[in-house]
């Protein structure tokens, strides 16, 4: 034991940053969001430190230098915004969540770190799913009767620790909790359930090319959990997606990898879909009695299935919610379309602009657009979104220009895309940078894909036409894998 404390002394002082990556990458998804922030801090210093003694300069990368030009407009908003400390706030939050994507785009330098940064993910993705599905699973179990309220699972897991901070700080935050929808150790379920769909396509990787039957049952279960977790959220978005996602993957993947695939799904199912058919009333309803069920319009057989076999209460409450989301970006078109200097330039960084208008001239009392397009459009106008874009453009190519040109380089360049697109499509109905725990992500994504890059062999895309060409052969090694 001594002996294994000493070789990790030393190649601990040989590499302190790397240590504190992996270690930020697995507890900032566990720890509160008002400690996470500090533990990344904590690590950069370390990492800066290690680079001045090298006498090397931190890299930030094509990706990086579009990324401050957004920060930076985002910054600049303060200037014309309204709610000035939160558009300090938010930008600042962009700013410091940056710095992970310093870290990884700089440490990690070879195939074998960015296998252990992606292990990381899902262990700490593991970690939010068991927590998120014994959550709920002693809430329903309350809820049917089987259990008194004592012996369900606080959530989120931090709720009477986050209820002290929040009270003692000067400024008002919003605490509001669901108690019948799992969070994890996060505040919100989607804010958990963002992590779980980042986390679920890397999961399905590392299952695919695990190196034994150890491995490969490890990870078998450890995707299994992220399902649970992502079923747990009671997201009806965040579920479909995830089954789109598989449904992606397996089109993609299906030649080399159908039966693994296949092992994975039908558990994956038999998690998520029980997830949709609750939130929409049909199963695990303590009130779904059909002798309790409202007057049933017998010439409407929609109607009457629905009061007979589903919890109305909460179908129609799974349709309100959809309605409300409609609402707001509607609302939201309307404002942008109808004022040009927020159509350009918009209100100032930060969600508070947003709320603010949706309330004052809409009656909506709600804290965002619930979309990331909208949000941005009304923060940063047409311009802030369109950097948003490039950003997210340039991203996708840089997994373009890899030469995935064997299996598992195949995989892992699949895998990250599938994981960025999963986080931009639960972007369309939820706004996904609402959080330093959310925003993390999308950094993370981004420099493990500058990472990749700088690892495997490329071919650089300078122009739309070098960009056809890098689809084309992406293609061809899709078909190439598939024979």
């Amino acid at each position: 034991m001594n002996e294994k404390i000493h070789a990790f002394r030393i190649k601990y002082k040989n590499n302190p940053g790397w240590y504190w990556l992996i270690a930020t990458v697995f507890l900032f998804p566990i720890l509160p969001e008002y400690i996470s922030p500090f533990i990344l801090f904590a690590a950069f210093i370390v990492f800066k430190r290690q680079w001045t003694r090298e006498g090397r300069k931190a890299k930030v990368g094509t990706l990086g230098k579009l990324e401050l030009c957004f920060m930076s407009l985002a910054l600049l908003s303060a200037l014309w915004s309204d709610s000035k400390l939160d558009t300090l706030g938010a930008a600042g939050l962009w700013w410091g969540m940056f710095l992970i994507q310093v870290m990884i785009y700089n440490l990690v330098n070879t195939r074998k770190k960015i296998d252990n940064v992606l292990k990381t993910i899902t262990l700490s993705a593991t970690a939010n799913g068991i927590i998120g599905a014994i959550q709920i699973c002693t809430y329903l179990l309350y809820d049917l009767g089987y259990i008194s309220k004592k012996f369900v699972f606080i959530t989120p897991f931090y709720k009477n620790l986050d209820y002290a901070v929040y009270s003692w700080l000067p400024f008002r935050i919003n605490t509001k909790t669901f108690d019948d929808r799992a969070s994890g150790f996060y505040s919100n379920p989607n804010l958990l359930c963002t992590s779980m769909l980042v986390a679920y396509p890397i999961s399905i990787y590392l299952f695919l090319n695990a190196k034994n039957k150890k491995q490969k049952f490890f990870y078998f279960m450890a995707n299994l959990i992220i399902s649970a977790g992502i079923s747990s959220t009671l997201t009806r978005a965040g579920c479909v997606i995830a089954l789109l996602g598989w449904v992606f993957m397996f089109v993609i993947l299906a030649k080399r990898h159908a039966k693994e695939l296949l092992t994975i799904f039908l558990p994956t199912v038999g998690i998520i879909v029980p997830s949709i058919l609750t939130r929409y009333g049909f199963i695990f309803t303590s009130n779904s009695i059909v002798s309790d069920a409202p007057p049933v319009d017998t010439d409407n057989i929609v109607s009457n299935y629905i009061a007979n076999y589903t919890n109305t209460e909460n179908f129609i409450t799974a349709q309100r919610s959809t309605n409300a989301h409609l609402e707001i970006w509607q609302s939201v078109w309307d404002y942008i379309t109808n004022h040009i200097h927020v159509f350009i330039g918009g209100l100032g960084f930060g969600c508070e602009s947003t709320g603010a208008f949706l309330l004052e001239n809409y009656n909506l009392n709600k804290p965002h657009a619930h979309n990331f397009i909208f949000e941005i459009w009304a923060e940063l106008g047409i311009i802030g979104l369109v950097l948003l874009f490039a950003i997210i453009c340039c991203t996708f190519g840089k997994l373009m220009e890899i030469n995935a040109n064997n299996g598992k380089k195949f995989d892992l360049v699949f895998c990250v895309f599938t994981s960025l697109m999963l986080l931009l499509l639960f972007g369309l109905s939820d706004y996904i940078f609402n959080s330093p725990k959310q925003i993390i992500l999308f950094m993370i994504v981004i420099g493990l894909t500058q990472a990749i890059s700088q690892c495997y062999d490329k071919t650089l895309i300078k122009s739309t036409d070098d960009l056809m060409k890098a689809t084309s052969k992406t293609f061809k090694e899709i078909v190439k894998l598939k024979k």
